[in-house]
């Protein structure tokens, strides 16, 4: 091994243990000193004059890590700056699924900050690549259409958030099966829907069979019927 490749694997080693220990700090919720060893991450990162799609690779990480530190303290403002950087890293490594989860990321930042259109807009394009590399019968183009539809619900535009509700709800069922809480939080989203459109009758029978699911699996004792009888009332 020559010079370079020794100094080369010297750094990469020593951004992976600081990558290790931010990690560490963070599943334990210690978001500052997490951060601070992010931050190290990043500035030895960014004295390198040509990285390694390894060390691309990791940088990736950080900044997706870093987004979801400030959506966890709702600093919508930062987290949306280091997604947009994840994104831009993605990109460079013309990787579709990361490019994908990053403009997810992104579209959840937006909407967060009441950015509908442009939340609509990344979350939009993120189910074009899922569909173009093949996704079109699994749970992560099923989550997209979820999200577009809340998004659409939040808008206010009911019908095309029943479409895509409809459209969620096929893959997920044809996956999990009709007895799986994904599909009871679709069902009860569509009578939220129903709800704000006047059509009571098919709102009810959405919480209805969202509430035999949750009772099902979370028992006659648990929050989350609570709030189904609710919506229901």
């Amino acid at each position: 091994m020559d010079n370079k490749q020794t100094t080369q694997s010297t750094i990469t080693n020593n951004l992976q243990s600081l990558y290790r220990k931010a990690l560490t700090c963070q599943e334990a919720n210690d978001d500052q000193q997490a951060l601070s060893y992010y931050t190290q991450a990043i500035n030895h990162i960014e004295s390198i004059h040509d990285t390694t799609p390894d060390i691309d690779q990791l940088q990736y990480n950080v900044f997706r890590n870093i987004c979801n530190i400030y959506i966890q303290q709702c600093n919508m403002t930062l987290a949306d700056v280091f997604i947009t950087k994840a994104l831009q890293i993605a990109e460079k490594l013309q990787e579709q699924d990361k490019i994908a989860a990053c403009l997810d990321e992104g579209s959840k930042v937006k909407r967060l900050q009441a950015d509908y259109d442009s939340a609509l807009l990344d979350h939009s394009r993120s189910a074009e690549i899922k569909l173009k590399i093949g996704k079109r019968e699994e749970l992560d183009i099923s989550d997209s259409y979820l999200q577009i539809a809340n998004i659409y619900g939040d808008q206010g535009k009911y019908d095309d958030a029943l479409c895509m509700y409809e459209k969620s709800l096929v893959i997920n069922l044809s996956i999990l099966g009709d007895n799986h809480p994904n599909i009871a939080v679709t069902y009860s989203n569509m009578g939220l829907v129903y709800d704000h459109q006047g059509k009571y009758d098919d709102a009810v029978c959405m919480y209805e069979k969202s509430l035999k699911i949750e009772l099902s699996i979370l028992g006659d004792n648990h929050p989350t019927i609570a709030t189904t009888y609710c919506n229901m009332g």
